[in-house]
């Protein structure tokens, strides 16, 4: 029998790159680091180029095969350098993929979300669980509430 490996970098942004795979027997760990010379100041605008230090995220992903992946991201923490601008420290952030203060990536919350739509809220925390994935019913419903929220609410006209 051939034994084959996918290649799970294609999975992940561009900006973060593989560094160790570690599977246990009921968790993946994927192990990324930031491999980005520059930021933007959501503040100021202005192109941030030296990094105080790294910082270490534990992220939440989509299972592998029923087991729990946890993504640990080492990013950068950059110094705003405009002495006008009110932020001093900025937290990489990975839009699109991971919120700024997110535990979980974007397509992770997607699925939840999704689930808890066709579902309830915990029906799908039942669901998650047994797929590998940690959530809870109040979880989820904080989750929906941030997302939808914020979308304008539909106008019914006289008909």
């Amino acid at each position: 029998m051939t034994r084959t490996s996918i290649n799970l970098q294609g999975f992940y942004p561009k900006e973060l790159q593989i560094t160790e795979t570690i599977e246990t027997p009921d968790k993946i760990i994927i192990k990324l680091k930031s491999h980005t010379h520059t930021f933007k100041c959501p503040s100021c605008k202005t192109i941030l180029t030296h990094y105080n230090s790294t910082y270490l995220r534990r992220v939440q992903d989509l299972p592998i095969l029923g087991k729990n992946v946890e993504l640990q991201i080492r990013a950068y923490e950059y110094l705003c350098e405009n002495p006008e601008c009110s932020v001093k420290s900025i937290n990489e952030s990975f839009d699109g993929f991971v919120d700024y203060c997110g535990r979980m990536t974007k397509r992770c919350e997607d699925f939840i979300c999704t689930l808890a739509l066709a579902t309830n809220c915990e029906s799908c925390a039942r669901i998650c669980k047994f797929m590998g994935i940690k959530t809870s019913g109040d979880s989820v419903i904080r989750m929906l509430l941030r997302r939808y929220s914020k979308q304008p609410g539909e106008v019914c006209g006289d008909a």
